[in-house]
C-alpha cells in the first residue's frame, strides 16, 4: 500500500514540476516592446532577436544606437554610400564613418561596423532639411532591421488612419446626438411654457 501511495505521489509531484518548468520556458522566450521618454527625448527600444533601436531627440541634438544582425549590415553600409556619399567618409577595416564638422564643431557623426550603428547630430548646426534626411535614413534602416516591409508598414499606417477616422466619427455621432436631446428638451420646455401661457390667459 505505502509503494502504491508513493508511486502516485511521484507521478502527481512530476505533472507539477513539468508543468512549472514548462510556464518558465514560455515566460523566458517572451519578447518585449516599449517607448519611454528621457531628459525630453524621446527613446524607442524594440527587443525581438538580436534586434536594438535607440533613438533620443532633443531640441538641440539627434542620436541614434542600433544592435542588429551583422548578415544586413552590407546593405546598410551600401543604402549610407548612397545617401551621404564618400565625402567625408574614413575607413578602417570594416569600420565606416562619416564626420562633418563646421568650424571644428561636430555636424553630424555616423559610425558603421559589423552589427551596430551609431548616428548623432548636432541640431543648432545643421539644416531643417538636413536633420529630416537623417531622420528618413534613421526610419528606413529602422524598418529594414525589424524585418518589416513597405507594405506591412503601408497597411499599418493604413490600419492607423482608418481606426483614426472611427474615433472621429463616433465623436461626431455622439455629438449629434447631444445636441438633438437637447433640442427635444427645449421643445418639451417650449411647450410647457406654452401650456403655463395658455393657463394664465384663461
Amino acid at each position: 500500500m505505502r509503494i502504491i501511495i508513493y508511486l502516485v505521489l511521484s507521478i502527481i509531484l512530476g505533472i507539477l514540476t513539468g508543468h512549472s518548468q514548462e510556464t518558465t520556458t514560455t515566460t523566458t522566450a517572451s519578447t518585449s516592446s516599449v517607448s519611454i521618454s528621457v531628459d525630453g527625448g524621446n527613446v524607442d527600444y524594440e527587443q525581438k532577436g538580436r534586434t536594438y533601436f535607440s533613438i533620443s531627440d532633443s531640441d538641440d541634438s539627434y542620436k541614434v544606437r542600433s544592435e542588429f544582425h551583422e548578415s544586413k549590415t552590407d546593405k546598410i553600409r551600401s543604402y549610407l554610400l548612397e545617401e551621404l556619399g564618400d565625402e567625408y567618409l574614413n575607413t578602417m577595416g570594416n569600420k565606416y564613418k562619416w564626420k562633418r564638422s563646421y568650424a571644428g564643431d561636430t555636424g553630424y557623426e555616423v559610425k558603421l561596423s559589423n552589427g551596430a550603428l551609431k548616428i548623432y547630430l548636432d541640431k543648432e548646426l545643421l539644416s531643417n532639411g538636413m536633420v529630416k534626411k537623417f531622420k528618413t535614413i534613421t526610419r528606413n534602416i529602422k524598418d529594414y532591421t525589424s524585418g518589416r516591409s513597405s507594405e506591412e508598414r503601408t497597411a499599418a499606417q493604413q490600419k492607423r488612419e482608418d481606426e483614426k477616422i472611427k474615433r472621429e466619427a463616433e465623436r461626431l455621432e455622439r455629438q449629434a446626438d447631444q445636441k438633438m436631446r437637447e433640442a427635444e428638451r427645449l421643445q418639451r420646455e417650449a411647450e410647457r411654457l406654452k401650456r403655463e401661457a395658455k393657463r394664465k390667459n384663461r
